[in-house]
């Protein structure tokens, strides 16, 4: 199967654009568009482990508590059970693609 970008359809939050690429029982891969100066909230999955690559913009991630400055073409490893969030800073938003393995796969 092929999509392409411009026909995802967008679900907005007040913080991000997000544009669900593929799903299926065993993965997720989704687009997200976080707005400049914007946060995805804190919070934590206790079924999926997820892996972030950074697309464009700059900003930082929140891991566990740990604070960690990413840009444009970094990627992170977030382990099931680790509490995350992401910011966008500057005056550009922050693009990046993630990438979820749900544990155990969803039925």
């Amino acid at each position: 199967m092929i999509k392409h970008y411009a026909d995802l359809a967008i679900s907005p939050e007040t913080y991000a654009d997000y544009r669900p690429v593929f799903e299926n029982q065993r993965l997720n891969v989704t687009h997200v568009h976080i707005h400049p100066g914007d946060t995805v909230p804190a919070h934590t999955h206790v079924d999926e482990d997820q892996i972030y690559y950074v697309a464009t913009g700059s900003g930082f991630v929140i891991l566990d508590g740990k604070r960690t400055d990413v840009k444009a073409g970094d990627c992170v490893i977030i382990p099931v059970g680790t509490e995350h969030e992401i910011t966008a800073v500057g005056p550009d938003p922050l693009d990046y693609v993630f990438f979820v393995a749900f544990i155990p796969a969803r039925a």
